[in-house]
């Protein structure tokens, strides 16, 4: 091994994880252990010094050679490791899991030799996505009078008036008559019928692509869809079933990692599909215009921010929205608005070859 380089080996494990085996010399060690000492004696109390402000040679003495040597190879460890994955690119995710196995200052013997275990997104075997989207089936939808009339007596109830006339039609919003306020309703819901249309068709050429493809799903992955499935679950039992999770979980007779686990298969075609639906992204270089994403990220902080009074309602609006922007990290907000359009350009994508 030469002295002064880092060397590295990867290899492939089951279930899209990968072992990286890194030597680094003793100088890259012996670089580190300034940087550890001064880490360290931010903690460092002697009395005659302020904290914080201990000199390193006396912090360093304190601390004593174990302490600086595993603070150096902390140190070491993260900056190689961040080194490699950029240098090989690799997509990482979750938390790597670190072994050493040699740690030692100096020369002759001296050095750091280290394993790492991580899951990577894996490799996708695709099918021709654009034969499956070409011979799906889009269905044709469309509204029906008792549809209508069932929405009409809806919302003549919800307005506690005795019979859905033209004076009716006028109250409840711009409609010269009944007739044009039916005219509205039907509308809407063969606008609605037309986006769950939409969706299932989508929802459908998704996984007949997912079902073709060939993929090893992280089981890192796995977990946190999982427990994304039991919060949305969570939420909805004190919403809808108006109950704690600890009386549902009573009622349902199962722990919450039982329940956990019931997502197990769910989970792991949720993911499927978002790595199908990337990979096609990726080969069709699929991506949003850095305008389409600045647009879609103000949409979002003008959400989040707080409605607005009668007075001064412009001016609250800006103010909400400064505040929101401040409240989240810009980086991630371009980061999930960036991956939110190019989820839905892909879905466009092979929504396309679609026969109408």
């Amino acid at each position: 091994m030469n002295p002064h380089e880092m060397k590295h080996s990867i290899k492939k494990l089951p279930k899209s994880q990968i072992a990286l085996e890194v030597q680094l010399p003793a100088q890259d060690l012996e670089n580190k252990r300034s940087a550890a000492v001064a880490a360290l004696a931010k903690d460092v109390r002697l009395e005659g010094f302020r904290p914080g402000h201990v000199p390193a040679e006396v912090a360093e003495k304190h601390l004593g050679e174990a302490a600086v040597l595993s603070e150096a190879a902390r140190l070491a460890i993260s900056e190689a490791y961040l080194r490699i994955v950029e240098q090989e690119r690799l997509d990482a995710i979750g938390e790597p899991e670190v072994r050493v196995t040699k740690l030692a200052f100096g020369p002759p013997a001296g050095g750091l030799e280290f394993r790492v275990q991580v899951a990577v997104l894996p490799d996708v075997e695709l099918p021709d996505y654009k034969k499956i989207a070409l011979f799906a089936q889009k269905k044709t939808v469309s509204v029906q009078e008792k549809e209508v009339d069932e929405a009409l007596e809806w919302l003549r109830k919800s307005r506690g008036a005795s019979a859905a006339t033209n004076e009716f039609a006028k109250n409840v919003g711009n409609f010269s008559d009944l007739a044009s306020l039916r005219a509205s309703i039907q509308e809407g819901l063969q606008h609605e019928k037309e986006l769950q249309e939409r969706d299932r068709l989508r929802q459908e050429i998704v996984e007949q692509v997912a079902r073709q493809s060939k993929l090893e799903v992280p089981d890192v992955l796995v977990e946190r869809e999982k427990q994304v499935l039991l919060s949305q679950v969570k939420q909805g039992i004190g919403q809808v079933l108006r109950m704690s999770f600890e009386e549902y979980k009573q009622k349902a007779g199962k722990t919450e990692q039982e329940l956990r686990d019931s997502f197990s298969q769910e989970a792991e075609q949720r993911i499927k599909r978002f790595l199908v639906i990337r990979e096609v992204a990726k080969r069709e270089r699929i991506s949003p215009t850095q305008e389409e994403i600045e647009q879609e990220a103000q949409a979002i902080l003008q959400h989040l921010a707080p409605p607005a009074g009668r007075a001064g309602s412009a001016e609250q609006t800006r103010l909400g929205a400064r505040q929101a922007k401040q409240a989240l990290d810009p980086e991630r907000l371009k980061e999930y608005t960036e991956g939110v359009l190019r989820h839905e350009k892909t879905l466009q994508f092979l929504e396309s070859f679609v026969k109408s």
